[in-house]
């Protein structure tokens, strides 16, 4: 692994995805700043990891689907609940019902594609929050961008400082990865032996967690307040014992 890093900074090769790719070339075509840009990705990249055939992990045992099984049965009509069933999904982790019924005219028959989320979701800025596309479109502050979406168009239950310091965090690396600026680091992970919190990362459960760092669900439920062991999603943070 060290050689093939070594390798890929002497040759100048980036470290992204191809949907990582695929959403900034979208956003910047649309006219919005490169700082912008970064500040949404930031957002989505908390909310869904950039993936467009995802759907919230919590109601997977419930559901009984897998990402893809789940898109495929809204395209073809046998899941017909995907509009009232408040489960987030897509890029932006769409969830309440009025927006997953345009997304669903957006992308009918398509639901999963990336493309076609991408356009709703310029759709939902133009129509339904100018403000944060202005500031899209105008800002260079990828602060302030990532900030704007994360406050005004994800609006999630915890909007805590070290929620949003990690999704400024992974703002100001596609910036730094996408606008020519230096390479960035990883997204730091906190050291068990020297912290007291942790930042949830996409894929995370609570029982892992408690593992990782030599506790239990319950401690970290009580400490945490969780009423819901199975319900939790990246860029929480969680109180470690």
């Amino acid at each position: 692994m060290k050689y093939f890093l070594l390798i890929a900074l002497i040759l100048g090769i980036s470290s992204y995805t191809a949907n990582e790719k695929t959403v900034w070339d979208f956003l910047i075509s649309k006219g919005y700043t490169k700082a912008g840009a970064a500040g949404l990705m930031g957002n989505l990249q908390a909310e869904s990891n950039m993936q467009s055939v995802i759907y919230e992990n919590y109601y997977k045992s419930k559901i009984g689907l897998t990402d893809q099984q789940y898109v495929d049965y809204v395209n073809s009509g046998r899941y017909t609940n995907f509009v009232y069933d408040s489960v987030g999904f897509g890029l932006a982790q769409w969830t309440y019902s009025t927006r997953k019924q345009a997304l669903l005219n957006t992308c009918y028959g398509n639901i999963g594609d990336l493309n076609c989320q991408l356009r709703y979701l310029q759709i939902e800025l133009i129509n339904y929050f100018p403000g944060i596309n202005s500031l899209l479109k105008s800002s260079n502050s990828v602060r302030d961008c990532a900030l704007k979406v994360l406050f005004e168009f994800e609006n999630p239950a915890d909007q805590s400082v070290g929620v949003q310091n990690y999704r400024v965090g992974l703002a100001n690396n596609y910036y730094n990865t996408f606008s020519g600026g230096s390479a960035p680091g990883p997204t730091p992970t906190p050291d068990p032996g020297t912290t007291k919190t942790y930042v949830v990362q996409y894929g995370d459960t609570l029982s892992g967690i408690a593992a990782r760092f030599g506790t239990s669900v319950a401690v970290l439920a009580r400490l945490n307040n969780i009423q819901n062991v199975n319900l939790i999603y990246p860029g929480q943070v969680l109180t470690l014992p």
